[in-house]
C-alpha cells in the first residue's frame, strides 16, 4: 500500500525548502525563480510567487510553466480575468497541455462564464480521460445552466473514478432533486453525509427532499440536524417552520420563522 507523509511531515518539508531558498543565492536561471515561486505558493505567499515568476519571464518570455504557475497564484488571489490572461498564453505556447485547460475551466467558473469552462473541460478531458475533478467541475456547470442530465452524467463518471467524493454524490443529488427524482437525491445524501457527515448544507437539502415527499418527521430531524451544525443557517430555519407547520405546530413554526428573519431570509418575513 502507498503511504503517503501526514500533514506535519508536508509542513515541515516545506518549511525546509523554504528555508534552504531563503539562505540561498538569488536564483539565477529561470528554473530556480519558478521554483522560488512554488515554494511561496505553497505558504500562500502569492504576491512573492508572482514576483518570482515574472523573473523566470523576463529570463525567458516564452517559459510556459511560468505563465501557468503565475495564473494560478492569480486565481488563488480571486484575480481570474489575470489568471486566464497567463493560462491563455500558457495555452498559446503548449495547446495540449490539460492542466492548464482544467486551470483556466475552474477561473471561468469564478467568473460565472459556465460555457467557456465547459469547453476548457472539455480539451482538458480529451487530454486527460482520468481527470476526475475535471468530470465534477464540468458537472458543477452543467448545473449552474439547468443542464441537469449533463450534470448527472458527469457526477457519475467522477464517482467511477473518484468514490470516495462527497461533493459529487451531493451535488448529483441536487440534479436529481430539480428533475423531482427525489428518492434518487435522498439515496446521493445518504451517500455523502456516509462520508461527509459534519455539512449542514447535505442534511439540508436532504430535509427538503423528505418534506416535498411529505416526509415531515425526517425532514425535521434533518433540519434539526443542520442547525445544530450550523445554527446560522437561515434557510434550515425557513423550512423547519414550514415542516412545523405541516405537523401542525404552530407557535414552534413562528419562532423558525422569526429565526430565519432575523438571518435575513426574504421569505420568511413575507410569512411573519
Amino acid at each position: 500500500m502507498l503511504q503517503r507523509a501526514s500533514a506535519l511531515e508536508i509542513i515541515e518539508w516545506f518549511s525546509l525548502e523554504r528555508n534552504r531558498y531563503m539562505e540561498s543565492p538569488q536564483p539565477q536561471t529561470k528554473e530556480q525563480w519558478v521554483q522560488e515561486g512554488n515554494v511561496h505558493a505553497a505558504f500562500h505567499e502569492y504576491q512573492q510567487a508572482i514576483a518570482a515568476y515574472e523573473q523566470a519571464l523576463r529570463l525567458d518570455p516564452s517559459y510556459v510553466r511560468a505563465y501557468h504557475n503565475r495564473g494560478a497564484a492569480y486565481a488563488d488571489l480571486k484575480d481570474y480575468q489575470q489568471a486566464i490572461a497567463d493560462f491563455d498564453q500558457a495555452l498559446r505556447l503548449a495547446p495540449d497541455s490539460p492542466a492548464t485547460h482544467y486551470n483556466r475551466g475552474a477561473a471561468y467558473i469564478d467568473l460565472k462564464d459556465y460555457q467557456q469552462a465547459i469547453a476548457d473541460f472539455d480539451q482538458a478531458l480529451r487530454l486527460d480521460p482520468g481527470n476526475a475533478h475535471a468530470y465534477y467541475n464540468r458537472g458543477c456547470a452543467y448545473i449552474a445552466l439547468n443542464e441537469y442530465q449533463q450534470a448527472i452524467a458527469d457526477f457519475d463518471q467522477t464517482l467511477r473514478l473518484d468514490p470516495s467524493s462527497a461533493d459529487a454524490y451531493y451535488n448529483r443529488g441536487n440534479a436529481y432533486a430539480a428533475l423531482h427524482g427525489y428518492q434518487q437525491a435522498i439515496a446521493d445524501f445518504d451517500q455523502a453525509l456516509a462520508l461527509d457527515p459534519s455539512n449542514a448544507h447535505i442534511y439540508h437539502n436532504r430535509g427538503a427532499a423528505y418534506a416535498t415527499l411529505q416526509g415531515y418527521q425526517q425532514a425535521l430531524a434533518d433540519f434539526d440536524q443542520a442547525l445544530a451544525l450550523d445554527p446560522t443557517h437561515a434557510r434550515a430555519h425557513y423550512h423547519r417552520g414550514r415542516v412545523l407547520q405541516h405537523l401542525g405546530r404552530q407557535a414552534e413554526a413562528h419562532h423558525a420563522f422569526q429565526q430565519a428573519e432575523s438571518l435575513g431570509y426574504e421569505e420568511a418575513r413575507e410569512i411573519l
